[in-house]
């Protein structure tokens, strides 16, 4: 756009980041860039906006939108990682107590029906006549689970740290050739037939030439 004597830098910055507001909210409601310009106009009340400078708001838009996209990325990246961290430390303290042995201790009560009360309320509560108690000690190896989930997790580490070189893959034919289509394509000679159909066809014609069926 042409510039005013009158008007500094600072007042051209502020025009154009007001002016991108607009540009913004048109551009991602698809509108094209002559539409883009004219509504600008009718709403900033310009008489004069090149296509060339709104191809330029545009373009310093996508660039700062790719810059706040990357900022983003990057914020999340971090998230996840402290995430995985958590996940893995406690699979790992999880992972250790799933190894450590203990006691498992089992009650049994032996006992008769309460005598009533005097008042004759009914109570059914039991009366405890023996205590049996066992104790059992269970031989712990690890719950394997837990290292599975160190795993998974640990490969989504190594993935979004970017430490998996690309996948190549190669499909090939047979024996490794070239996989190329193969069309098999049949040809067959009709004349004869056709010179057969033509007969009948002469002789029906002789026969009713007008063509109708009788």
């Amino acid at each position: 756009m042409p510039r005013d004597k009158g008007k500094t830098n600072k007042d051209y910055r502020r025009e154009a980041e007001y002016r991108r507001v607009i540009v913004a909210e048109l551009y991602r409601h698809g509108y094209s860039y002559r539409e883009i310009r004219e509504e600008a106009m009718n709403r900033l009340g310009i008489a004069k906006y090149s296509l060339k400078t709104v191809h330029d708001d545009i373009k310093a838009l996508l660039a700062e939108w790719r810059e706040m996209r990357q900022l983003d990325i990057d914020e999340l990246q971090q998230l996840e990682l402290q995430r995985i961290e958590e996940t893995i430390k406690e699979a790992w303290a999880a992972w250790e107590k799933s190894k450590t042995d203990y006691d498992k201790k089992r009650s049994k009560q032996f006992g008769v029906p309460a005598a009533k009360g005097e008042g004759g309320n009914g109570d059914n509560s039991i009366e405890t006549t023996a205590l049996e108690q066992s104790k059992e000690e269970i031989v712990q190896s690890g719950d394997v689970r837990y290292l599975d989930i160190i795993h998974k997790v640990s490969v989504e580490r190594r993935k979004i740290l970017g430490l998996y070189a690309p996948e190549k893959r190669e499909i090939t034919g047979k024996d490794g050739k070239e996989l190329t289509p193969q069309f098999k394509v049949e040809i067959i000679d009709r004349r004869e037939q056709v010179e057969s159909d033509d007969d009948t066809d002469d002789e029906s014609l002789r026969r009713n030439p007008i063509g109708f069926n009788r």
